[in-house]
Formats: C-alpha cells, sequence, structure tokens
C-alpha cells in the first residue's frame, strides 16, 4: 500500500484531488488508519481511478461520472467515449489553427497593402479536361478543407497514381461565405477511368468534364493554405490596373500536395477567369 504523497506520483494526480474525491465518496483508499487518519491505496486502484478521469476529460460532471460507475460500464466504452471526444478536440484545434492563420494573412495584406511584386500574375488558356470530382454545394470551409483531405488521400490510393493529375478544387460560389460554400473537389485524369468511384464513408466521385477557359488569370503560391488568400487579393489588383473583370469560378490548382501533418508543403495556382474590360463596362462613375 502507498500513502497519499506516493500514491499521487505514481497516478500522477495532485492529493489535494484525491482528497476532494474521498469525501464525495467517489474514490476511497483501500484503507484509513483510525488512529492517524492517514489514506492508504493500492497500485491496483489506477483502473478505477483511470476511469474517473478519462469521464472528467469527456466533459461529464462528478454527479453524472457517480451515476455512470455505479453501472456496469465497460473500458471498451470509455475508450470509444475518449476517441470520440479526441476527435472533435482535433478538429477543433485545426478550426483554431486555420483562424489563427487567416488573422496572420489578413495582418500580412495590412503590411503589404497594394503591393504585387512578391506575385507573377500571368495568362493561360486551359482546354477541356476529365476531371474526377464530387461536388459540395452547401458547405463550411472548415468541412470542404476536410473533404478535399480526404478525397486527396483516399482516391490515390484506389487509383493508379499514372492516371491522376492534378488535384484541383472548383469554387462555383458567387460571394464568399465561409459558412455556405459551393465546391467542386477532385483530380484531373490522364486517361479513361470508371463513371464513379465511391470513397469510404459514402462519398461518390464522377467522371466529369472540367470546361475549357479561353483566358485565366493565374499565381502562384507555396506554404500553408491560407497563403493562398493573398493571392486572390494580388489577382484582384492586377486585374483592376490591367483593365480586366472576373469572368468565371475561380480554381486552386494543387501542382504538389501536403503530406499527412505538413501543410506548409503545399505549391498551388491561383486561376480566375478573366475577359478585357470593354470601354462601358466595369468602370465606375466619377463624380464632378
Amino acid at each position: 500500500m502507498f500513502r497519499i504523497g506516493e500514491f499521487s506520483k505514481i497516478a500522477q494526480v495532485s492529493g489535494r484531488l484525491l482528497r476532494y474525491y474521498d469525501t464525495l465518496g467517489l474514490f476511497t483508499p483501500i484503507w484509513t488508519d483510525p488512529e492517524t487518519g492517514y489514506r492508504y491505496y493500492s497500485a491496483k486502484q489506477l483502473p478505477e481511478l483511470n476511469r474517473i478521469l478519462a469521464l472528467k476529460e469527456l466533459g461529464l460532471t462528478l454527479e453524472q461520472i457517480t451515476g455512470l460507475l455505479a453501472g456496469p460500464i465497460s473500458a471498451d466504452e470509455i475508450r470509444g467515449m475518449l476517441l470520440m471526444k479526441k476527435a472533435q478536440l482535433e478538429q477543433t484545434m485545426r478550426e483554431e489553427l486555420a483562424r489563427i492563420r487567416f488573422i496572420e494573412a489578413r495582418l500580412d495584406q495590412i503590411e503589404r497593402e497594394g503591393q504585387l511584386q512578391d506575385y507573377e500574375v500571368v495568362l493561360k488558356s486551359f482546354s477541356a479536361q476529365a476531371w474526377l470530382a464530387a461536388r459540395e454545394p452547401s458547405t463550411t470551409l472548415a468541412a470542404c478543407r476536410t473533404a478535399a483531405r480526404d478525397i486527396g488521400r483516399s482516391v490515390p490510393a484506389q487509383i493508379d497514381s499514372k492516371a491522376l493529375g492534378h488535384f484541383v478544387l472548383v469554387i462555383h460560389s458567387e460571394l464568399w461565405e465561409a459558412d455556405n460554400l459551393d465546391v467542386e473537389i477532385g483530380f484531373i485524369l490522364n486517361r479513361h477511368q470508371a463513371e464513379t468511384l465511391t470513397l469510404p464513408g459514402g462519398r461518390v466521385m464522377r467522371v466529369q468534364e472540367l470546361p475549357a477557359v479561353e483566358m485565366m488569370a493565374t499565381t502562384m503560391y507555396a506554404g500553408i493554405p491560407e497563403r493562398g488568400q493573398r493571392c486572390y487579393a494580388a489577382l484582384g489588383l492586377w486585374a483592376e490596373a490591367n483593365g480586366y473583370h472576373f469572368a468565371g469560378p475561380s480554381r486552386e490548382m494543387f501542382i504538389r500536395l501536403p503530406k499527412a501533418g505538413a501543410e506548409r508543403e503545399i505549391v498551388a495556382e491561383i486561376q480566375i477567369p478573366v475577359a478585357k474590360n470593354s470601354d462601358s463596362s466595369h468602370s465606375c462613375p466619377v463624380s464632378s
């Protein structure tokens, strides 16, 4: 048996917490000396304590934990709940990290306000191409990124890599709304494939045509996805300065996809269809 100080080191919890759980009757010593009041614990009690601490991490109240432990709750059930909580926390962390990166990108734009020297804008034409894609007509930015990550990993696992070209994201939304995006995600195909492909989880990819575009304004970035935000700003400044207007859904073509946990390895080209302004279109009235 171990006195409370020793047991707290073994269990990696504070002695104060052990005393508190004892007063509640939630986790009691294996024996208490009636003369000294010293609490003694056994290493065999660790599984019981770990159950309590795991349920606490899930956000349950001590009253709820007491009720759960009174019934037959198995280690597998607790493991399942912890894995679900872990997935939720990881998703929250990804969303918060993306938010921080967007803030950094906005700050960077403020510091570089009106500057284009970091970006080379090139006009290109694209012919129609077959591509294997799935459309997400009403999705959030976070869900879009999750879908892109799943498709980027799952499709190459089922199709010969030689048949796959660049990974492309088409943004159909007329307005940018992070909580309501209309996007299409997939791979350009180098050769014919089956008309549909069902991914783990049930998402269905379909072979279709990525339309030809006569003229695209394009620029590239390398690094985290949020750097693409600066590309859109650069393309807007370029179009306005050179007498062009946007003329269709934008595309993000990934020259290099990141490996798991290595988002900074992205290389992508932002592409926006453009058309030359006429004398009467896309001009601003001038006040006298």
